[in-house]
């Protein structure tokens, strides 16, 4: 009698349990339905939007603390920040006029705010003047220097306060001038006549500033006015 081979055994059952599942060599059906399938894998796209989602929440945290820090000062720092109002002249002082030249310190010492002037040696100073204008229930303080220009004529520069009262400086029949930019001692004016004077005027937080002269130095008058300066008090010890 043959021996029978030793792997038949193995073989034999290996056929009975493809018999009994005959797919399970096969790939995996999936099921028939009349919805779509859902692909639970998240999208790339979904990825990216969660990661700019978060640097913008970020930056927004970011700005608002920066915002809070910044802002965030006490009440009453800010309020130090807040425009101080033009102080009110209620009390006239007595005129005072001096000839030839003045120091524009002291004059700006009375006066409660820098002065203008021109740069020494420009033109021979003839006179300064500081005296009060009545104005509005109380005073506008003004400081007058007078100038004498090469024609004999007067060259006049004035300081003023409150900035309002630059409307006693007014007249009739002024054009202003809006195609070109002026400034008197550093501070942006503007440029006006009426075929007689010429007035060129600006002003600051505290003062208004004016140069008045005659409409015969008109082509002269740019050069001078770029030689005003504005002179501060002396500082308080």
């Amino acid at each position: 009698m043959q021996n029978r081979p030793s792997n038949a055994a193995p073989a034999k059952s290996q056929w009975l349990k493809e018999k009994q599942n005959p797919n399970q060599n096969l790939p995996k059906q999936k099921p028939i339905t009349d919805e779509e399938e859902i692909d639970l894998a998240p999208a790339k796209w979904k990825t990216v939007v969660r990661r700019i989602l978060f640097v913008v929440v970020m930056a927004l945290v970011i700005a608002f603390v920066y915002i809070f820090l910044l802002l965030g000062e006490p009440e009453d720092e800010a309020q130090k920040l807040e425009a101080v109002p033009e102080e009110r002249i209620v009390h006239s002082i007595s005129p005072l006029e001096v000839p030839g030249e003045s120091d524009a310190t002291g004059l700006a010492q009375t006066f409660g705010q820098p002065v203008l002037s021109l740069y020494p040696g420009v033109l021979p100073m003839e006179r300064s003047r500081i005296y009060d204008t009545a104005f509005e229930g109380g005073f506008a303080r003004r400081v007058t220097l007078t100038y004498t220009l090469p024609s004999g004529e007067q060259l006049l520069v004035e300081s003023i306060r409150p900035t309002s009262a630059i409307s006693l400086m007014g007249g009739e029949g002024f054009h202003l001038d809006g195609q070109r930019a002026y400034a008197i001692g550093g501070v942006d004016a503007a440029w006006m006549d009426n075929g007689q004077i010429i007035r060129v005027f600006g002003q600051t937080e505290n003062a208004a500033y004016c140069v008045t002269a005659p409409y015969s130095c008109k082509e002269e008058l740019p050069q001078l006015i770029r030689s005003t300066i504005l002179t501060a008090p002396a500082a308080q010890e």
